[in-house]
């Protein structure tokens, strides 16, 4: 019994060695969170199915053919005679081979007039999103923009637009807004009738310029009032006066687009400031704005020493877990005190994509409604 009992006990071990293990399943993987706002998710309203155009027929005055099957029927007995009876020398004889037509060209799609590139958005849009590229005297460089037209821009021929110009912030670039669904968003509500049909503009720079011009360097804010503006008014059916033209942004952008339209009334006559990224007093990080430099691109300074703001509509919105919350408060209480006509916001929320897509409607009914 001894004897046996080890060779037992070695069996056993083997047998455990041998056996499977048992591993517990893997953890699932986290389910993506999408960004795309609620609203967004739910399906667009179809559009009316077209209505066929009665085609008039050649045979017979004031009738018309109710089908293709009914035009292209076979001809009776008494049809057959009587175009045998007219038929001419050189006629196709009946019951021939017809010739074959010669072949047409493929026609252009009606958005091939518009030029640049179609964007693929997140869902089909009515109105049109293109990508092109302008040259810039100023920087002397081409740039990338997004355009966005509205669903009756070749339709109306005769009708000129409204425009917003919308810039992105520091890292981004001319595509952070469609990443923050515009597009989308204003397809959406011009189809609604919620707000007009406009132009929609979102131009490049070279990343974290803050739309100014630098100390003794590119003139960043003189591209986008000279550069960008004049190509798209000569490339694009736009209004031109400053009352309908909107310019905004986020964070950097947000910035850019209060001390272009301070220091352009001229050129913008709306502006929408979302999240700006301002300073109370010059940074080291923004070492391209120094002295008198970056007063000048201060719109706290530029509240106060700016000319001809009377009549620009200004919309300022920040989250209430912004770090720049304080800034941007000190940046609204400079306005009221200047007498400036403000509209302004506090919303739950970061500096963060997520706060500015979900106030992206909030945004264009302001801009809706300011421009002319």
């Amino acid at each position: 019994m001894r004897g046996i009992l080890p060779w037992v006990l070695l069996l056993t071990c083997l047998v455990a060695a041998c056996a499977p293990l048992s591993l517990a399943p893997p953890a699932p993987s986290p389910t993506p969170v999408s960004l795309k706002p609620a609203n967004l998710r739910t399906p667009r309203p179809a559009l009316p199915p077209a209505t066929e155009t009665p085609v008039k027929s050649d045979t017979a005055p004031g009738r018309f053919a109710a089908s293709s099957q009914e035009s292209t029927r076979a001809p009776t007995m008494i049809e057959t005679r009587v175009l045998s009876a007219d038929t001419q020398p050189g006629d196709q004889p009946l019951g021939a081979t017809p010739a074959e037509p010669a072949a047409q060209p493929t026609p252009a799609p009606p958005e091939a007039a518009l030029g640049g590139t179609p964007v693929t958005a997140s869902e089909p849009l009515v109105g049109f999103l293109l990508d092109d590229r302008l040259d810039s005297p100023t920087i002397g460089q081409s740039f990338a923009y997004r355009v966005y037209l509205p669903p009756d821009y070749l339709t109306s021929p005769e009708r000129r637009y409204p425009v917003l110009y919308m810039l992105h912030g520091a890292g981004g670039n001319y595509t952070e807004w469609s990443d923050s669904f515009l597009p989308e968003q204003v397809d959406r509500m011009i189809v609604a009738d919620q707000i007009q049909p406009m132009i929609v503009v979102m131009p490049d720079d070279g990343e974290s310029t803050y739309w100014a011009n630098w100390d003794n360097g590119p003139r960043w804010g003189d591209y986008v009032t000279d550069d960008v503006v004049t190509t798209i008014d000569q490339r694009y059916r736009t209004l031109s006066s400053p009352a309908d033209r909107a310019i905004g942004g986020l964070s950097m952008g947000g910035l850019g687009a209060l001390n272009l339209a301070f220091q352009h009334p001229d050129v913008f006559g709306v502006v929408g400031s979302h999240s700006p990224s301002v300073r109370l007093e010059p940074d080291p990080d923004l070492w391209f704005l120094t002295g008198d430099n970056f007063w000048e691109h201060n719109p706290i300074w530029l509240a106060d020493n700016a000319t001809g703001l009377d009549g620009l509509k200004i919309w300022l919105d920040v989250g209430t877990d912004d770090w720049w919350l304080p800034n941007i408060e000190t940046l609204h209480s400079s306005f009221v005190a200047a007498g400036l006509r403000v509209e302004w916001h506090e919303f739950p929320g970061p500096h963060e994509a997520e706060y500015w897509i979900d106030h992206v409607p909030d945004y264009l009914h302001f801009y809706s409604d300011a421009l002319e």
